[in-house]
């Protein structure tokens, strides 16, 4: 069977995909094109607009890592589109929706919502642009998963999971996180966990899937992974469980009082047993760290020089050199603010660029300490987060890159970089989310609460030997040793093209329709989001706008990006190609 006279194909209607769907049609009613385009639109969840991530189905203990401030600020609304006849109405900013204040006050501690919040506010703007098209007869909503791609002499043919094929003139992919091969410890795992009757929960998410009667306050559960993932999770295993944490009078502390549903031992663990760090308690704090707008306009000059000439650029070293001065000219802005120094803009700079190729080696005064306890570090971080400790360099470094990487995926969201300086790049944007994508303070709160509590254990976070043993797998760490009868993944794979496992990029692969970013990245793509072959054809019909394309557009992952230059873009490109 198949389902023919399609013009545009979009796949996955996340975020992105809402994003490109609305680009399209603003960017449509200003352009003179024979004939509005009709669209597919595929989306496997139930929820379009949203999809799995922002479902609004989560579970509530499931927060988002950007706070309603940022997302008021930047998460714009979308004007009303009028095409021939056709009338769309305009859809409400966050700010908007949410009904954020005008004036609001910046020693308010930020609020983060949760993830079903956001995918509430994802699916009805997205209702609202589809209902009208649907209506119209110009889109159709399809939940299905598309496994495969090919080009045509005229377009593309979409075959979907059961077998249905489609013919469009063209296809743009916004398909968000993919599943990937398992790594070799949780393949082995698996069987373990088949062979003994254990419960391993290799994804993840969705989160709400502990929430679970097989779990008891018996059960000792391990987390592999101390970041974002494992404090979603462990707050699935707490608050999801009827547990409870309640603040501290004047001390940025909470207190967790556990249900008796609740597992009362918890285990994280990592390779390097480092924590998350928190952002900034709210607007006044944060606002340290922001560096001046002189020092962001030289930022961005100095990455424009870099992007014209990129036959010249072989490794991250400009960016490295222009985020250490920016780095140290806003630490010596802090004053006493800032862990004391006597040491220059220049020498700051200097030790500021060795942070970043060297984190886990450099050992100095102002920066804070890799060999103190992983609970010493937490209330540290916390303790700066809230204005209530000196800051150390590598917290005030974390802070600059959030503000570094706004520029990046709002001014430079196209590199046409060498692989190897890409492959550099990310490396040092991806060891940055340490503390450029830290977790609310209230995550950090949470942790620290845990371990008070003697549920959260961290004598084993720092790269323990791990046995399988017939009751479930044994931690060994200084002479200690723990057995878990529950293990959870917390890891969630960043994106490497030819680690993904899903039948779509399988076949694209196997087409040689893409050309990866080397082996450690996603795939080359044009500037506006079509996709280089294997053989170097720049001409395909099918585009990629999201995580996969990692290697030549930064800021893949970032939501308010999601509405930003990729997509417009694209639009624009799809909208040349009508005319001609």
């Amino acid at each position: 069977m198949t389902k023919k006279n399609q013009s545009i194909a979009i796949v996955g209607i996340g975020p992105r995909g809402l994003a490109a769907l609305e680009a399209l049609f603003l960017a449509l009613q200003d352009a003179a094109v024979p004939k509005i385009p009709k669209l597919l639109l595929f989306e496997a969840s139930a929820h379009f607009g949203a999809g799995q991530i922002w479902s609004p189905e989560q579970v509530a203990t499931n927060l988002s890592n950007i706070h309603e401030r940022h997302l008021a600020n930047g998460l714009a609304g979308r004007p009303e589109i009028r095409l021939d006849g056709l009338y769309i109405p305009a859809f409400q900013s966050y700010r908007e929706w949410i009904n954020y204040p005008e004036n609001h006050d910046p020693q308010e501690k930020d609020h983060f919502p949760s993830r079903s919040k956001i995918g509430a506010y994802l699916n009805a703007r997205f209702e609202s642009i589809a209902r009208v098209l649907a209506d119209a007869g110009l889109a159709e909503c399809l939940q299905k998963a598309i496994v495969s791609v090919q080009t045509t002499a005229t377009g593309c043919l979409l075959t979907d999971a059961e077998g249905t094929q489609y013919e469009v003139a063209e296809t743009v992919l916004t398909i968000g996180h993919q599943p990937v091969y398992d790594s070799d410890q949780l393949q082995s795992w698996e069987t373990h966990a088949r062979e003994h009757e254990l419960l391993l929960y290799k994804d993840p998410y969705p989160v709400g899937a502990l929430e679970t009667e097989a779990i008891t306050p018996e059960t000792l559960v391990a987390m592999r992974g101390f970041g974002l993932s494992m404090v979603d999770q462990m707050r699935a295993l707490t608050l999801g469980f009827g547990g409870s944490f309640t603040e501290i009078p004047d001390a940025d502390r909470f207190q967790y009082a556990a249900s008796e549903q609740a597992p009362k031992t918890l285990i994280a663990f990592s390779l390097d047993g480092l924590p998350p760090a928190p952002k900034p308690k709210n607007a006044k704090i944060d606002a340290w760290f922001e560096p001046s707008a002189e020092s962001m306009l030289r930022f961005k000059t100095q990455i424009e020089e870099a992007n014209q000439h990129p036959d010249q650029i072989n490794d991250a070293s400009f960016l490295i050199e222009a985020l250490g001065e920016m780095t140290a000219s806003v630490y010596l802005n802090l004053k006493t603010k800032a862990r004391p120094t006597t040491l220059d803009r220049h020498e700051l700079a200097k030790l500021t660029e060795s942070l970043i190729r060297q984190p886990k080696k450099l050992q100095h005064e102002l920066l804070l300490s890799h060999d103190i306890p992983a609970i010493e570090a937490l209330n540290a971080l916390l303790d700066m987060a809230c204005g209530r400790e000196k800051i150390s360099l590598d917290y005030c470094l974390g802070q600059v890159w959030r503000y570094a990487l706004g520029i990046l995926y709002h001014e430079f969201t196209h590199f046409d970089f060498e692989d190897a300086a890409m492959v550099d790049m990310v490396k040092y944007i991806e060891a940055s989310k340490r503390y450029s994508y830290g977790p609310p303070i209230a995550s950090v709160q949470q942790l620290i609460a845990l371990v008070e509590a003697g549920v959260l254990q961290l004598d084993f976070v720092d790269n323990p030997q791990i046995e399988e043993v017939p009751s479930g797998w044994k931690l060994h760490k200084n002479g200690k040793s723990v057995t878990a009868d529950v293990m959870v993944n917390s890891v969630v794979d960043p994106p490497q093209l030819l680690k993904v496992s899903s039948p779509l990029i399988q076949n694209l692969i196997a087409d040689k329709k893409v050309s990866p970013v080397n082996y450690k990245l996603g795939l080359h793509t044009l500037e506006d989001g079509r996709i280089v072959s294997k053989a170097g054809n720049t001409h395909q019909l099918i585009a990629l706008l999201g995580r996969l394309a990692k290697g030549s557009v930064i800021g893949v992952d970032d939501l308010i990006e999601c509405f930003g230059k990729p997509a417009n873009k694209w639009a624009a490109g799809v909208l040349s190609r009508m005319r001609n």
